[in-house]
């Protein structure tokens, strides 16, 4: 049978010839439809098709351009493959255009590979000859020979011939009893390309909250459009202590939508539009919606349970690592190689690098790793139930209305998120009008009382009362978060109203006094004298006696 036969009979997964098809027929046919060739040759390889009796192209993304030239010796055992190792070089060179779209993305070192393979009896002198023809394996035009010995059942080539040609699959071909292309499923292919437009919403919409964040901040982070922690505790920021301790829970649908810089959300941006653009083309806006949904909230508990509990989390990336999560397993569902392959490098290139705590060193600020392995662990789960309900006829997976679903519990959470947002907010204006102080009963006896889960439950409680800073302070202080010590004692000296109308003086000293030695340990000597100088002309107070110890109650002269 000639290439000829081949193309008029119609592409090599669609139609069949009958039973007595020889092997080397039905390896063609098979490659096509299962590998991805096409029935060639290109113009510059006509002398191929003269010389052997099929000719097929693969020319895939990322590996050289590839010419399989097949020799039907069961139909013509006297025929062999005639042309020369000098004239096999000529050719690549002539086809060597035709790599051009790979080389760009870093494929192999040969740009061009001409495969060989004589089908049918043979012998040892024959297969001497064919090896004549293999050039070597960094060769830019490389040519590759070897044999299928139907009688014997085996691939006869050079023992360290490794060019990444698929054995394995030949040799699957010569056990199995032959079956026609006509009887595989079609290769799936992906539906046509649509513009992102739920993609590009979702974009906006995290830009638009992000602006929000700036305008309505109510602190300084010391960075510019950079969000303070309390702007992001206010905003609906992810944190253990309020989700679980004061039942927060629509924390879970507002944190995944924040972020903590510019450059943040950029790079959430950019990935999202990679994942999203891909997705919301394969298994459409509502099923899009959904995989971001379910795994944002699986992203936001991965990292309540495993971060701690003071942290506040914020960011879409849970969300983002499952829609490549999902991409990952819905490329099974495409029989098509080329499309499987390019789909499952893109899922790799962001989730691999996002799950390695190496991605660290390429962030100013920390990496959640719990919210992207969780939301990566959400994103697979439900890619893999779309596979399963996925029917062959259908474009894009059913049970719209099950998605459909999804997307408004998230858009209901995110609504009720607002309302609770605002209900923290009127409840910290009211605060800061009002004065509670921590009950007698509650205040710890010694400075070791204070942990970690107390020193924010009294700033949580009692916001007004300046004491429930200075504890939170010692606890950081201990901690060596010296930065984070100095601003909430900052913030209890200018509750001035509570220290001056229902506090004892003791507490504005003590507060005074611990805030110098906290400059002191931060090399600023000359502002920790400067504030310790009220505390250290009371020789009676408590913190007197700290003070002197750390010099700042004498003469630096």
């Amino acid at each position: 049978m000639s290439e000829t036969t081949i193309a008029q009979e119609g592409s090599a997964a669609a139609d069949v010839s009958n039973s007595t098809d020889t092997y080397c027929q039905y390896l063609a046919r098979q490659l096509c439809a299962m590998q991805g060739f096409a029935v060639g040759p290109v113009p510059e390889a006509a002398e191929l098709a003269a010389a052997c009796d099929i000719v097929l192209i693969l020319n895939r993304v990322g590996a050289p351009f590839t010419i399989l030239c097949l020799i039907d010796r069961e139909s013509h055992p006297e025929r062999t493959f005639s042309l020369s190792h000098q004239e096999l070089e000529r050719i690549g060179r002539d086809c060597a255009k035709y790599s051009q779209a790979a080389a760009p993305f870093g494929g192999p070192t040969s740009s061009i590979v001409i495969r060989v393979i004589e089908v049918g009896p043979t012998t040892d002198q024959r297969l001497g000859e064919l090896r004549r023809l293999n050039s070597p394996r960094d060769a830019e035009y490389r040519t590759i020979a070897l044999a299928i010995d139907t009688a014997q059942n085996q691939i006869l080539r050079e023992a360290d011939l490794e060019d990444g040609f698929d054995r394995a699959f030949i040799a699957g071909l010569l056990r199995i009893q032959r079956q026609h292309a006509a009887e595989l499923s079609p290769l799936a292919e992906l539906p046509p390309a649509v513009f992102p437009y739920l993609t590009v919403g979702i974009i906006a919409a995290l830009t638009l909250i992000f602006v929000g964040e700036v305008l309505f901040s109510i602190e300084a982070s010391g960075k510019a459009f950079e969000p303070g922690i309390k702007t992001l505790i206010s905003l609906g920021g992810l944190q253990q202590l309020l989700v679980a301790g004061q039942g927060q829970w629509w924390r879970l649908f507002t944190g995944p939508l924040l972020h903590g810089s510019p450059i943040h959300l950029a790079i959430n941006c950019f990935v999202l539009l990679l994942a999203g653009s891909v997705l919301e083309r394969i298994v459409g806006r509502l099923w899009l919606a959904a995989i971001f949904v379910i795994s944002a909230l699986a992203g936001a508990c991965g990292s309540l349970l495993f971060n701690p509990h003071s942290l506040v989390s914020v960011g879409a990336s849970g969300g983002i690592m499952g829609l490549f999560a999902a991409m990952l397993a819905v490329s099974t569902h495409y029989t098509n190689p080329q499309v499987r392959a390019s789909l499952q490098k893109r899922a790799f290139g962001v989730l691999i690098p996002s799950m390695l705590p190496l991605a660290s060193a390429l962030h100013s600020g920390k990496v959640d790793f719990a919210a992207h392995i969780a939301g990566a662990g959400g994103g697979i789960v439900v890619g893999l139930l779309l596979v399963g309900l996925w029917r062959e006829e259908e474009t894009q997976p059913g049970l719209r209305w099950a998605a459909a679903s999804v997307a408004a519990l998230g858009l209901l959470g995110v609504a009720l998120g607002g309302k609770g947002i605002a209900d923290a907010r009127n409840q910290e204006i009211a605060a800061a009008n009002q004065i509670v102080l921590i009950p007698s009963e509650y205040l710890p006896q010694r400075d070791s009382d204070i942990h970690e889960a107390s020193a924010w439950w009294y700033v949580a409680k009692y916001p007004s009362d300046p004491r429930s800073h200075l504890y939170k302070a010692i606890y950081l202080a201990r901690k060596s978060d010296l930065a984070g010590a100095e601003g909430e004692l900052r913030t209890a000296l200018d509750q001035k109203r509570a220290l001056e109308e229902s506090l004892p003086s003791s507490v504005r000293l003590a507060l005074q006094g611990t805030l110098a030695i906290i400059l002191l340990d931060e090399h600023r000597a000359g502002e920790a004298r400067e504030i310790a100088s009220a505390a250290c002309h009371d020789t009676s107070s408590d913190v007197y006696a700290k003070l002197n110890a750390r010099g700042l109650c004498t003469n630096p002269g």
